[in-house]
């Protein structure tokens, strides 16, 4: 560590770059699931591209917590943060169930309408 850097600011260094391997990791894993997904009929469903959306919104939104939570100033600040972020997710929750709904009526009423042989 330098010897110019305070204690809280060194560790917010190394935090910081931690972070951004992750996110990079993440990054790669993403193209591989999508060229995986891509290579299986099953990648090319509505249901599929869904929930594929739902977890990398929710990726991204943690990687934007951690970001928020590494500069916060104080303990409050940490605190507004995670509440902030836990209604967030509650409401992208929320949105999800239904629009999960949607795509399984969806998905069940096309699959009643094929006659069986």
């Amino acid at each position: 560590m330098a010897d110019n850097k305070n204690p809280p600011d060194a560790v917010r260094s190394v935090m910081a770059r931690n972070l951004e391997e992750a996110r990079l990791a993440m990054s790669n894993y993403f193209q591989f699931v999508e060229k995986s997904m891509s290579a299986s009929p099953l990648g090319a469903t509505d249901q599929a591209r869904t929930f594929r959306s739902y977890v990398e919104r929710t990726v991204v939104a943690n990687f934007e917590l951690s970001d928020r939570l590494l500069h916060a100033e104080d303990f409050q600040d940490i605190v507004r943060i995670q509440t902030e972020f836990f209604q967030a997710q509650l409401r992208a929750f929320t949105e999800q169930t239904k629009d999960l709904g949607v795509t399984a009526t969806k998905a069940t009423s096309e699959v009643t309408r094929i006659p069986i042989k």
